[in-house]
This record gives C-alpha cells, structure tokens and sequence, in this order.
C-alpha cells in the first residue's frame, strides 16, 4: 500500500469507506437508468466536512471501490434485494451536493436496511479504474488533497462489510422513484484528539485506517430522501 505526491512515496497504508459519484467512472459519465425504476441510491459529504479556515489539510477527491449494494425487506433478516452488484467505482462529492450513484427496478414492498461491500480488487477482477491497480498491489480507496499546501495521494487495501439501518421502514412502489441517500464525514478520518494527522507520515496511517474503519462503522448515516436535498424526509 503506497501514499504518494510530488516528493513522497510511501508503505504500509490503510482505509476503508463510502460513497458519493457524479458517475461510475470517470466524473463526465452519466448513472445508467430507465424509465422503470424506482429506487435511486445518492450520496453525499456532511455538512461538516468542508475542511478547516487555516488550509492545514484540503480534499479534493475521494474514490471508493464497492460492490454488492442490497436493500433489505423491513421485518425481515433474510430476505434482501440486489440494487448493484459492481464493482464500480463511487465518487465522494466535497460540495455536500446530492449525487445519484445508481438507479434501479426493485420489487414493491418496505424496506428498512442498505447493505454493502468496500471492496479491495481481487487478482483477477477487471480493473474499473487504473488508479485502484499498480505495481505496488489493489486497492479499495484513494484519497487525494493537500496538507499544508502539499500534494498528497492516500490509497488503502481495506475492504469492509456494513449494513445500514434506515431511520424507518421505506416504502417502494413501482411506478415512482424513491432515494436514498447516504452521508459520509471524511475530513473526521484525518484527525485523531482533535489534532490533523499528517498524510506523508507512515507512522500515522494506522490512525488515519481507525478513524476511517470507526467511520464506516459508527458515522455513516442513510435515510429516505426523494426530494435529493441531503436531509431526512
């Protein structure tokens, strides 16, 4: 696993998380649909993930691999639907602006979880984007920025399972198209006690892997959101 820049090239780096695309690959791609779906999947960065007023550490793009979204059926621990196998490729939008990753046709009824997979790119998968593969191994994550004015290039090997519990049952019909949008914090991944850790340093990379392992855990938030503005329904 390598950090590079300009100057740097480093080992042994870690992390893990989601979501938030203008495309599945490449930011002038559009998301495939049809006029027969009805469930759209959005996602964007917290409102409090907007750096900080000093410019120590700036992020301008975060690229997450993933694969096997499912929504699960409410009351239900079995039964689940696919919504997209994958893997693709998500981009974070650093705006808080609503994304629409992916839309599908799923059968009516009310749902209540979102599961999914960060997902390290095996030996023999194709490769949906060339900066998930070098001579160095597969990756699941990029991030890139700056921190205090220097270049910085993150990429981890971490791959993840979660499921997500909505904060209700949602209701899907066919006919009308509902969302669901996720909301993912990652400027929180680059601080531990309130204090910037330092991208370049190697020695940092196995805070920066918790904080981001914790925030997939503990701080991604979905919910029902048709009107795509960020907020609960």
């Amino acid at each position: 696993m390598f950090k590079t820049n300009s100057k740097y090239k480093f080992s042994a780096l870690i992390i893990a998380v989601f979501i938030s695309i203008a495309g599945l690959y490449g930011c002038g791609e559009t998301v495939s649909t049809t006029e027969a779906d009805n469930l759209s999947f959005s996602a964007t960065s917290s409102t409090d993930s907007i750096g900080d007023n000093q410019n120590i550490l700036i992020l301008d793009t975060v690229k997450i691999l993933i694969k096997d979204i499912k929504v699960k059926v409410a009351n239900n621990n079995e039964d689940s639907t696919n919504f997209k196998v994958g893997p693709f490729v998500l981009f974070l939008n650093l705006s808080s602006n609503v994304n629409v990753i992916s839309t599908a046709l799923i059968p009516a009824g009310n749902y209540r979880k979102i599961k999914f997979e960060i997902h390290k790119l095996e030996d023999l998968e194709a490769i949906p984007d060339p900066e998930f593969a070098d001579a160095n191994g597969r990756y699941s994550v990029i991030v890139k920025g700056t921190y205090l004015g220097n270049y910085f290039v993150y990429k981890s090997t971490k791959s993840a399972h979660q499921i997500l519990q909505l904060p209700s049952d949602m209701p899907i019909s066919v006919g009308s198209v509902s969302n669901i949008t996720l909301i993912v914090r990652p400027y929180i991944w680059f601080i531990e006690n309130g204090i910037y850790l330092d991208p370049f340093n190697a020695a940092n990379a196995n805070d920066i892997d918790n904080n981001i392992k914790d925030n997939i855990n503990h701080n991604f938030k979905a919910f029902k959101d048709n009107d795509k503005n960020g907020l609960p329904d």
